[in-house]
């Protein structure tokens, strides 16, 4: 009958595993520089949205200011046609 490992290295080997398991946690953890660049970017193209949307919500503004004037030149001009 073989006699199981001596308790030193099994102590010994429980402690490499959990040193490995918290090294590839930390890895993990650890800020991908990359990463870090596209969240950046990200922002960015966030920020340059919230402008866009920002002038889009006024260019519809003008738009709707716009065709009511032209509503109402046309009503203007109906009674005239109209005479014509």
């Amino acid at each position: 009958m073989s006699q199981p490992p001596p308790l030193d290295d099994r102590f010994a080997a429980a402690i490499g595993r959990l040193r490995s398991a918290l090294e590839a946690r930390v890895a993990a953890a650890a800020p991908d520089p990359g990463t870090e660049a596209l969240e950046a970017r990200v922002a960015e193209l966030e920020a340059a949205n919230a402008e866009l949307v920002e002038e889009l919500e006024q260019l519809r503004a003008k738009r709707d200011k716009d065709v009511a004037a032209l509503d109402e030149l046309i009503a203007q001009l109906k009674p005239l046609i109209e005479e014509v």
